[in-house]
């Protein structure tokens, strides 16, 4: 079954010392999309890029995210699963709140804005908003552990690729707070 197709998808990260790793669920509670961290630690150094593979609960590959180095602005490449760009991710520079603009090949621009704390956001594409994002309490010991929940709530006409870049798109948003705390 296509991952994808679920109106209603939750994210739960798990960050170790060398990964940011991630499942995500169906609402039922299946594992439907594995998402793990790819390179060495020493490829990581010496190149100064991560990838993350997105996997079916098959381990088919669905997509990747790239997040290679960069010195002024945190940019993000998402991939299908036979490399083509599929969006383009760039943190924009705001005082308040976190945002991010996905570009799309053909110049479509995914907008995603949230809250100063980063806690509950939306996709929006003019005035259409694909998907809405909101954090949930992990409790106690899972966020000791570096583990963050979201539920990703999809508009129910939002097309697959859409979705898919929304996917993508999160990841992307993690790494960057990863960033900044550090």
């Amino acid at each position: 079954m296509n991952p994808f197709l679920n109106d209603t998808l939750i994210v739960q990260q798990i960050t170790s010392f060398l990964s940011n790793d991630f499942e995500i669920y169906n609402p039922e509670g299946d594992v439907v999309i594995r998402i793990k961290t790819e390179g060495s630690l020493g490829s990581r150094l010496v190149k100064g890029d991560r990838r993350f593979t997105l996997e079916d609960a098959f381990g088919t590959p669905l997509m990747q995210v790239r997040d290679p180095m960069n010195f002024v602005r945190d940019t993000y490449e998402i991939d299908d699963a036979n490399g083509t760009p599929i969006a383009h991710v760039r943190k924009r520079f705001t005082f308040f709140n976190k945002r991010m603009d996905i570009e799309l090949p053909g110049g479509s621009v995914i907008e995603m804005h949230g809250n100063f704390l980063g806690f509950d956001f939306e996709f929006r594409m003019g005035d259409r908003i694909p998907a809405h994002v909101s954090r949930k309490w992990s409790g106690a010991a899972k966020g000791f552990l570096g583990r963050s929940t979201y539920a990703v709530n999809f508009d129910a006409e939002a097309p697959e690729d859409i979705r898919k870049v929304i996917i993508g798109a999160m990841i992307a948003l993690d790494l960057i707070r990863a960033k900044e705390q550090n």
